[in-house]
């Protein structure tokens, strides 16, 4: 994706904001009639929020031009994508302008460059707005664009105690007659889904263990296990009691959905699933966290840390993370004993760190855990 763009109209200059650009936005958003369809008149603050939020939307996310007419910042037009990662991708129009150049159809101009601009750049399937349905002057708007009512919604927003309908129009790519003539249809194959890391997760194997992606079939043996209290007790934020089967699939699914930033193993153990392993993976920081459970009839093998061990040579070796960290309620003293096995350095003790979700209960201190990517280098030369 494109980083910041600047689009010129017939009249206008549509351009990336400028921190320098607030005092501009304050002098035509304080005037008190402008903002009659805004909860109030800006004051600094709004103004300072408003371009630091312009300057920071990420392109992949959508842009927001600031409106320059004769040399002067006179207001704004936004396209925000709803969702990137969406087929039918659809984004939401947003516009202003000071009052003293209302009545020349300048906004009409600018915000047609950037629907223009947004069906194209981002191979949108539609453009949405909406606005106070009392605002004519902001429907009209739409309305030159060739946008079609959708909706009005009645008691949608509430200001100063009085519940107000907002009105909601639109514009598909098949009926767009923008300046830069025809749009070309979005052509997206069938199967031309997004691939994530999730997707690709690797099977690794240790002496005894298969670690491999959830799969559908998982979810009687996770049920077996995960319906005892006494595996249970250190994990009741995440698993219910009494733990269902449906409680079981939505665990199975959860893991078997796609993510970039979360990579999920099954421990298998003579052809069934025994437990799972997690890491979270912090690409920018080059950092992981990891989260580990085994069924009760396995304790006490060093399974668990087996496991563990496989998913740390992973993240060091093909990730290459410095980091990976870990975390337990410090009663769970089976649990930081696999992190010590390890070789992981306790950090220290969080105390209150987590609410217990039992009515009545204290909070819980949690022992963090972590080890850096020098340290396993010498855990495995060693031999472990």
């Amino acid at each position: 994706m494109a980083g910041p763009t600047t689009l010129k109209t017939e009249r206008l200059l549509l351009r990336p904001f400028r921190l320098s650009d607030i005092d501009a936005v304050l002098e035509y958003a304080s005037d008190p009639q402008w903002a009659t369809y805004y909860p109030g008149p800006y004051n600094r603050k709004r103004a300072e929020y408003t371009v630091a939020f312009a300057i920071s939307t990420p392109p992949d996310k959508g842009a927001e031009f600031a409106i320059v007419y004769d040399g002067r910042v006179m207001g704004l037009v936004s396209l925000i994508v709803v969702d990137p990662e969406d087929r039918e991708r659809k984004a939401e129009l947003g516009y202003d302008l000071g009052r003293d150049l209302w009545g020349r159809g300048l906004a009409t101009e600018a915000a047609t460059a950037v629907c223009d601009w947004g069906f194209r750049e981002y191979a949108l399937a539609k453009i949405f707005a909406g606005a106070d349905a009392r605002n004519t002057r902001s429907l009209r708007v739409m309305e030159k664009l060739g946008m079609t009512r959708e909706a009005v919604h009645r008691s949608d927003e509430v200001e100063d105690g009085e519940r107000l309908a907002n009105a909601v129009y639109s514009v598909l790519r098949s009926e767009w007659t923008g300046p830069g003539g025809l749009l070309p249809p979005i052509t997206i194959p069938a199967n031309e889904w997004k691939t994530t890391e999730r997707n690709n997760i690797p099977e690794l194997t240790t002496s005894r263990l298969v670690l491999r992606p959830f799969r559908p079939g998982d979810v009687d043996d996770i049920f077996e296990y995960a319906r005892d209290p006494e595996w249970a007790e250190f994990l009741l934020e995440v698993v219910p009691q009494p733990y269902t089967r449906r409680n079981a699939e939505e665990f199975v699914a959860g893991r078997m959905m796609e993510s970039s930033s979360e990579f999920s193993w099954a421990i298998v153990l003579e052809g069934a699933c025994a437990g799972g392993v997690t890491l979270g993976v912090d690409s920018k920081q080059k950092s992981g966290e990891i989260g580990y459970s085994l069924a009760k009839a396995h304790w006490g093998r060093g399974l668990t840390a087996e496991a563990a061990r496989a998913v740390f040579d992973w993240g060091f070796a093909e990730r290459g993370l410095q980091r990976i960290s870990s975390n337990a309620d410090v009663r769970n003293r089976r649990s930081w004993r696999v992190m010590e096995k390890l070789g992981m350095r306790r950090e220290g003790l969080f105390r209150s760190h987590r609410e217990d979700p039992r009515p009545g209960y204290p909070r819980i201190d949690t022992v963090h855990y972590s080890l850096l990517r020098e340290d396993w280098k010498q855990v495995a030369v060693s031999g472990r």
